[in-house]
């Protein structure tokens, strides 16, 4: 197997138009799927020496983060905490320190497990995905990203993500078998816009119920324009059994999961909205 480290984007994008090459970004999962014959390059393109893959920062419109940014680097950024709430307590549960410091939000999108938990929090804020490949550069949001199959072309690159600063406020919550090191059974991110006792605009995305991570449309619309109150939680519980119920259909873990999913959207919203409802 042949490995490349190229040091710019244009060389990176260059050497994936050999058949059979892999982008290693982070590798956390791409070195297991290796071991296990699941995966089996002819190449590997290292994108850890291209330092713009790294950068997180604010733009008049957007915060912005490169796809080689690790887990560890943007739960300790400052301005992820600020502009980003949910992706950042996302980067505080994803495994253990040592993945942390490995795996890339790049890397979370590129493998697309059902229980990523950087995509959830991505799809709540209305995060846009900057792809380069030969054929040019593409924005697109990521709800309409994860709607291909395949996700993207073998030779696309992803150059990283931006958030619009809309002033919204989010949190994240997950289920797993284990506080910390678990990998999500179950997740929820949810993002809303506040208007003293009035919420505006909701998003809510679900992580670990379907094939990939998924934003609820018709949650959003439940939920939006009425008073953030005890009553307006008890209808998102509600409207959210009701998510998972028709996501599922009639898998085995169906019923357990639309239990589940009332806690952990309560913990969601705690963890930005005080108990009762009201503003902080």
């Amino acid at each position: 197997m042949k490995y490349f480290q190229p040091r710019s984007l244009s060389d990176a994008v260059n050497l994936a138009q050999t058949s059979e090459t892999t982008f290693l970004a982070g590798g956390t999962d791409l070195v297991l799927h290796m071991q296990t014959g699941k995966v089996r390059p002819k190449a590997l393109i290292d994108l850890g020496k291209i330092a713009e893959l790294r950068e997180v920062k604010v733009t008049d419109s957007y915060l912005e983060i490169g796809s080689m940014a690790s887990f560890a680097e943007i739960g300790q950024n400052n301005l992820v905490a600020q502009y980003a709430m949910a992706l950042w307590q996302a980067c505080q549960t994803m495994g253990s320190p040592q993945i942390r410091n490995k795996a890339t939000l790049g890397g979370n999108l590129g493998n697309c497990s059902p229980a990523a938990d950087g995509l959830p929090p991505l799809l709540a804020l209305g995060a846009d995905v900057h792809l380069i490949s030969s054929k040019g550069e593409e924005i697109i949001p990521l709800v309409s990203l994860l709607s291909r199959t395949p996700l993207m072309p073998q030779d696309t690159l992803i150059r990283g993500f931006r958030i619009p600063r809309k002033g919204l406020q989010s949190g994240f919550a997950k289920l797993g078998r284990r506080q910390a090191l678990a990998i999500a059974r179950l997740s929820v991110a949810v993002a809303i816009q506040v208007e003293g006792t009035q919420v505006g605009q909701v998003s809510v995305a679900l992580g670990a119920v379907g094939r990939r991570a998924f934003l609820s449309e018709s949650l959003g619309l439940a939920l939006r324009d009425q008073d953030l109150n005890e009553a307006w939680i008890e209808k998102g519980v509600e409207e959210i059994q009701q998510v998972v119920r028709v996501a599922l259909g009639e898998r085995a873990s169906a019923p357990y999961k639309r239990v589940a999913v009332s806690g952990v959207f309560r913990e969601a919203m705690a963890s930005f909205i005080p108990e009762g409802g009201s503003k902080a």
